[in-house]
């Protein structure tokens, strides 16, 4: 049981822990009783052992990277698809809308002035896909703007057609906004998987600080 405790003492003191006796009792112990010396020295070279041994890790890079990587670059090529054809959707929209500034309009049989408000809005709703395929940071903005629309669009339409007060012809004519809206609600997804963007770093000497604050 004496010898226990002083094992327990001695393996504490390897470990850089509280020993619980005084340490010249433990030595003097030591130094008198051989086998508590012999597994002194073991104990010694095994924890000496274990610090200097290497660990042998394996390497996980081209784990991680094929992780983090490949799914990027299919988001990336998506995105890149979704760029494209909501820029076509665009020239689509605009090649709808431009003429109908001059009253030449698809089915239309309104006042000047109303028809010039719808064809303005028209464009702009043109530009804004336009904007978004350049920028696709700016398709979150857009979603409820345009979501919005084509939502009272559809209620207003199916009433007017029930009605009579509108062609159907008319109506493919919006088309081209429900189909943007939906590459810009895809865009934004995509646009959303993608890793974070690195923030700017800010500006290393007084000088550039001082620019900007005669810039704000």
């Amino acid at each position: 049981m004496r010898c226990d405790r002083y094992r327990e003492a001695a393996s504490a003191r390897l470990d850089g822990e509280p020993v619980g006796v005084p340490t010249a009792s433990l030595d003097q112990h030591h130094d008198s009783c051989p086998d508590c010396a012999r597994w002194l020295a073991e104990a010694t070279r095994l924890t000496r052992q274990a610090r200097l041994s290497a660990v042998d890790v394996p390497d996980l890079t081209d784990t991680i990277m094929s992780d983090v990587v490949l799914p990027t670059r299919r988001v990336l090529r998506r995105r890149l698809a979704l760029r494209v054809t909501l820029g076509l959707v665009a020239l689509a929209q605009l090649t709808i809308a431009v003429p109908a500034l001059a009253g030449v309009g698809v089915g239309m049989a309104m006042s000047e002035h109303i028809a010039h408000e719808s064809a303005a809005w028209d464009v702009a709703v043109g530009i804004a896909f336009l904007a978004a395929a350049v920028a696709p940071r700016r398709a979150s903005g857009l979603v409820p703007l345009l979501g919005t629309f084509v939502l009272v669009l559809a209620v207003l339409s199916i009433h007017d057609i029930i009605d009579r007060e509108v062609t159907a012809v008319r109506e493919l004519t919006h088309l081209a906004v429900v189909l943007g809206l939906a590459l810009l609600v895809l865009l934004d997804r995509a646009e959303r998987a993608l890793p974070p963007r690195r923030a700017r770093p800010l500006p290393s000497s007084e000088d550039e600080r001082g620019r900007l604050r005669g810039v704000a």
